[in-house]
């Protein structure tokens, strides 16, 4: 293979790539007004070009072997190339993310093979989906080899090029001056995608940018808590934290959670609870910290611990962190966890289920093993729901699917199979929060502990007939919504309907079981549960995307400022939250910077 063939190659799969975005850009939606239109036709092609120069590149050492080995080497990478877009396809249609470096740590990172559970239908798919990838750019290696096509029709191709390129980066340069949303918005698309920006350069000539409405504080200094928690804590009732991963509100029923439901006659129930994320990270952080998830990589880099966690430390708690997945992937253990020593990271199981039973085992060690004398926090983490995991002997609810294989997945699949797989998943964790509960009575620290029971997100089962099936992928309620259960010593069991969030949890411990007389304002964006004067809005938080709800009405903001605006079921609407929601939400991402 010459070089000439080379570069047809290289274009050949580049239009196959061009193809492919498209897919991306019909996810989110065209935008027909003109400025959308026009950037839409300049940045496939300019974006995509990139990548074509670095097929191109790579497969260009391969010539000074020979002409056979640069063949290979074009195909080889061409393969990886497109499998690239194929899977970042993939990834996108169900999470509504790219590819990326933080995605891939998390994949291959120690708590991979947790998180990410495929059947074998999945792998068996995927591999002859590969195979077939490669033969497409063998053929294509193969086209490129008989073009005759000269230097005249290579130089027009080029130029062609570099005009989508220069319109790419020209037109996005214009958008970001204007602050066009349907320019913006579309970067988002395309993976690693970074166009050029000429604010800086303009604001230098004297022109200032339009003002960005939309778009978030940058990081500074942090300052955190903004005052030293004062406290006197006399009492130190003991604190226990349940998190059930992938809780839905709409699962708490006797049916399926029979023992739960008949203890939950004790506890104060919040019916209308928020998670403060729609995946673990924002979820867990949220509540561990009543900040939303923009905090996360500060906090993680300078190992700051959550102000409940240093306070349980200060005032001599025992520590019982005991989590069924990986507290290292997501790394819990850098911030939430930071200043526990010898953390537990990980139980003991090839399965969630073991893994839970494991969890369950060493805590009811724990529980015996404490002094008594001396209050303890502790921490539970079930994990089994968060893949639809129970035991063999354990299906309750039938019929059941076999194995949830994403890739075979579509909008008309019924999720009923599904669903009951999940309500299977729920009842077994309901017999483990049973023998919590029991172990509790049997030890005498029932009438002397505050529990908290809740979900860290919740998980969406194809609710909406648009192909969601998990979480992360949107702010509707399945998502979002979990339960909130909290036995309180003293306190009589009843239902309260009005609006909470996890970002609640915090000042309410540290008020009211800490006995701190700091405002929550002082390290914290919630209020107290029992104080049912309305929340003026929740902040929930993706991995890539922030959302402000007021009532039912949610505006959803990406790191490229755009917004869009649904109701709770996940369906745009034209109206979101108020300006005033919005801006004040958007204070909060910068409140705990100097």
């Amino acid at each position: 293979m010459n070089l000439k063939n080379l570069f047809w190659f290289s274009l050949l799969c580049f239009c196959v790539w061009c193809a492919a975005a498209l897919i991306y850009f019909s996810v989110g939606g065209f935008y027909t007004d003109a400025p959308g239109l026009l950037f839409t036709v300049f940045s496939i092609p300019g974006q995509l070009a990139l990548f074509m120069l670095g097929l191109f590149i790579l497969a260009l050492p391969w010539r000074l072997i020979g002409p056979r080995a640069a063949f290979w080497a074009a195909v080889v990478w061409g393969t990886v190339f497109t499998l690239f877009f194929a899977l970042d396809i993939f990834v996108y249609t169900q999470y509504r993310f790219h590819i990326s470096m933080a995605m891939l740590e998390l994949f291959f990172g120690p708590a991979g093979r947790e998180i990410f559970v495929f059947p074998a239908s999945t792998y068996v798919l995927a591999g002859a989906g590969v195979l077939a990838l490669a033969g497409v750019v063998f053929g294509l290696a193969a086209l490129a080899r008989k073009v005759t096509w000269g230097q005249k029709a290579i130089c027009v191709a080029a130029a062609v090029l570099l005009v989508c390129e220069l319109g790419y980066n020209g037109v996005y340069a214009w958008g970001k001056f204007m602050q066009v949303p349907s320019v913006l918005a579309q970067v988002s698309y395309l993976p690693w995608a970074n166009p050029l920006s000429a604010n800086r350069r303009l604001r230098k000539m004297g022109f200032e940018p339009k003002t960005e409405p939309y778009s978030v504080p940058k990081a500074g200094a942090l300052n955190y808590p903004l005052a030293p928690l004062t406290c006197d804590n006399k009492t130190k009732p003991n604190i226990l934290i349940i998190l059930v991963d992938a809780w839905r509100a709409d699962s708490f029923t006797p049916e399926v959670m029979p023992n739960t439901y008949r203890h939950a006659q004790n506890a104060l129930y919040f019916s209308n609870h928020l998670s403060g994320g729609n995946a673990t990270e924002a979820g867990v952080f949220s509540l561990f910290y009543s900040l939303p998830h923009s905090y996360w990589d500060v906090f993680s880099g300078q190992r700051v611990p959550p102000v409940l966690i240093s306070r349980l430390q200060a005032d001599g708690y025992q520590l019982g962190i005991f989590a069924s997945s990986r507290l290292n992937s997501p790394e819990f253990n850098q911030n939430v966890f930071a200043s526990v020593p010898n953390l537990r990271l990980a139980s003991q199981g090839e399965t969630k289920v073991e893994r839970d039973l494991d969890m369950q085992k060493d805590f009811t060690a724990f529980i015996k093993g404490i002094n008594k004398k001396q209050p303890f926090f502790g921490f539970l983490f079930y994990d089994s729901a968060h893949g639809q995991e129970y035991p063999k002997d354990g299906a309750v609810f039938t019929p059941t699917a076999p194995t949830m294989n994403y890739l075979l997945l579509t909008k008309n699949t019924d999720p009923t199979p599904y669903m009951n797989n999940y309500k299977n998943s729920v009842y077994f964790i309901d017999g483990l929060l049973k023998q919590t509960f029991d172990l509790l009575k049997a030890e005498g620290l029932e009438k002397n502990t505050i529990v908290i029971l809740t979900g860290d997100h919740g998980q969406e089962i194809n609710d909406t007939r648009n192909n969601f099936w998990g979480h992360n992928s949107n702010f509707a309620k399945w998502q979002t919504h979990v339960p909130m259960l909290v036995w309180w010593p003293g306190n009589a069991g009843k239902t309260l309907d009005y609006r909470t969030s996890h970002y609640d949890v915090v000042p309410t411990l540290v008020q009211d079981a800490l006995a701190c007389v700091n405002p929550a304002e002082d390290y914290s964006l919630g209020q107290n549960l029992f104080d049912a004067s309305p929340r003026p809005f929740s902040l929930i938080s993706s991995y890539t995307k922030k959302a402000v709800r007021e009532g039912d009405k949610i505006s959803v903001i990406d790191n490229y400022g755009y917004l869009e605006n649904y109701d709770e079921n996940y369906q745009k609407t034209e109206t979101g939250v108020s300006p005033q929601a919005l801006s004040a939400a958007l204070k909060t991402f910068s409140k705990f910077y100097k």
